[in-house]
């Protein structure tokens, strides 16, 4: 199943990938539950609603090396879900950052994930699943540009 969503930071793209390509862990601590010393697994809630308990989930996110090109940078992720994790899909995907204007950054976060309980998840998945998955990283994203903002804003 495949997952796209986007994002807007109020603040210069240069700003952003400087603060992304100089500590390339540092950047998602703002929103991150915790990852206290070097080579721990950065965790956050993620969910549809944010992190209410209820409707969310603990994940394991893992940003690789950053990668320039042109004018944009890309981060591959790869989240998984701690605990539980055969009823809960990995995702890997490609967080892009590009400006969109000299003042605003784009993120782009394209991913993919495969539906747990084959054939009947991949059923489940085509609906009320991939709206769920659909909604988790739009509250990702939402909430990734927000640290981000913050974060640069702040340094």
């Amino acid at each position: 199943m495949l997952l796209h969503d986007y994002a807007f930071v109020p603040v210069p793209a240069e700003w952003v990938c400087a603060r992304i390509i100089a500590d390339r862990r540092e950047w998602l601590s703002g929103f991150a539950a915790g990852a206290a010393h070097e080579g721990e697994s950065l965790r956050l809630r993620v969910g549809p609603i944010g992190s209410l308990p209820m409707l969310s989930k603990t994940v394991t996110l893992q940003p690789d090396q950053p990668i320039v090109r042109g004018e944009a940078t890309i981060v591959p992720l790869t989240w998984r879900a701690t605990g539980s994790q055969g009823i809960f899909p990995v995702l890997n995907a490609d967080l892009e950052v590009s400006a969109l204007s000299p003042r605003i950054t784009y993120l782009t976060l394209r991913g993919r994930y495969e539906p747990p309980f084959g054939a009947i998840g991949q059923r489940l998945g085509r609906s009320l699943l991939h709206r769920v998955a659909e909604a988790t990283i739009r509250s990702f994203m939402r909430r990734l540009a927000d640290s981000l903002a913050d974060t640069v804003a702040d340094g």
